[in-house]
């Protein structure tokens, strides 16, 4: 994302956090980002009213956002298929990131998840990373949402579970491998700024 700019003008952005003073610092964050149309909202009420409403654009939201929490409320909005919001980008706000914070928030449908207290850029970071690296969603009975594979590094077995999914053949290994002083030659040469 080196060099690349966001533009969130005009761009309908919900920030849904019970403390007040939060949903300002991240009000302020985000027009310093250029946006010019920030919504707040301090519960689940307030959210729903401003979602049936208006189409909004990317949607902050506490993952514990009275009366039910973040989670709830992004499985919520996924799964109601005469949403006009159902696809809109979320990001679930957390001073917990434990993995199975982000593996919950993942499952429920959520983009990505901002840790809190957050700074300007990694807040920046993680609009960027929903800009410039989409992901498709998937619709099926149990799960509606972006796909959950940020990459695809090989399927167990070399085919993936997915009508879509293409085998993706391993290649043999070629040549010979390196020792491990070459190893620590390469490394100690990244080290020091050589190539």
């Amino acid at each position: 994302m080196k060099n690349s700019t966001i533009n969130l003008r005009d761009l309908l952005i919900l920030v849904a956090d019970p403390n007040s003073y939060l949903r300002r610092v991240i009000n302020g964050m985000l027009r310093g980002f250029g946006a010019n149309k920030v919504m707040e909202v301090d519960s689940a009420t307030g959210l729903f009213q401003a979602l049936t409403s208006q189409k909004v654009d990317i949607l902050l939201c506490d993952m514990r956002l009275p009366p039910h929490g973040g989670l709830k409320l992004t499985r919520t909005i996924r799964r109601n298929a005469d949403n006009e919001n159902r696809t809109m980008p979320i990001l679930l706000m957390s001073s917990d990131t434990s993995e199975s914070t982000v593996k919950n928030a993942r499952d429920a449908g959520a983009n990505i998840v901002v840790a809190k207290p957050m700074s300007p850029s990694g807040l920046y970071d993680r609009l960027g990373w929903i800009v410039f690296n989409p992901r498709p969603f998937v619709d099926c009975a149990t799960y509606f949402g972006p796909d959950r594979r940020f990459k695809i590094e090989g399927y167990p077995g070399g085919v993936g579970r997915r009508k879509g999914d293409k085998a993706i053949e391993v290649a043999a290994e070629e040549g010979p491998s390196l020792n491990q002083n070459d190893i620590d030659s390469l490394f100690s040469n990244a080290r020091a700024g050589q190539d």
